[in-house]
């Protein structure tokens, strides 16, 4: 299986055909306003192994359109985005800014279609949920592996225009925000956020 733990991390990601179209129309149409965070994380995995299902039968962009919506609709990627640079936020224009969601979110949801391609409806368990600070949830999930330890998935979640979204996603405790951060603050600290984009732009050329 291809879900190793780093490449969890990269992230931290189901129109094509009927086939495929069906798992993702169902996903969304069940995603209420109201849909608690446990349903969130549920509707996520459940649209990422409907993809992998289809992965032999559609081209990568097909399985991308097909996942897009359920990523788009339970995270929140531009504040994820915005927080993964806040020190240098403030400072882009509003087209600088566009860009760089534009591209972030891109690559969030090809991280998702490519690493994904080896899941089953067994892979994924969503295990407990709890309370956190400043009103946020947490979801305790993993990915079970037969003949290996499995690997504990803990997404933080918070509520926005009366809608809950993943904001964050722990792999074995390492927070894929915090290793975003890192990263994208070493390109600004030395360059521009065109530098920036253009990065995250060549990650997802590599994984197409």
């Amino acid at each position: 299986m291809r879900c190793r733990v780093n490449e969890l991390l990269i992230v931290c990601a189901v129109a094509g055909a009927a086939a495929l179209a069906a798992p993702r129309i169902a996903a969304q149409e069940e995603l209420q306003d109201a849909a608690t965070p446990t349903e969130i994380v549920t509707a996520l995995h459940e649209a990422i192994v409907a993809q992998a299902a289809g992965s032999s039968e559609q081209s990568l962009e097909q399985r991308y359109e097909a996942l897009r919506p359920i990523v788009e609709r339970t995270h929140d990627l531009p504040y994820i985005a915005e927080l993964s640079i806040r020190r240098y936020w403030g400072d882009l224009d509003t087209e600088q800014q566009e860009r760089f969601v534009a591209a972030f979110e891109r690559l969030s949801v090809m991280t998702y279609v490519t690493r994904f391609a080896d899941v089953t409806p067994e892979t994924f368990a969503v295990q407990s949920s709890e309370d956190e600070d400043k009103g946020r949830v947490q979801v305790h999930a993993a990915i079970t592996r037969a003949d290996q330890d499995d690997i504990s998935l803990d997404y933080l979640l918070q509520e926005r225009d009366g809608m809950w979204r993943i904001i964050n996603i722990l792999a074995d405790q390492v927070s894929d925000l915090a290793l975003k951060r890192a990263e994208y603050h070493r390109v600004l600290s030395n360059g521009t956020i065109d530098d920036l984009i253009t990065e995250l732009e060549t990650q997802t050329s590599r994984l197409q």
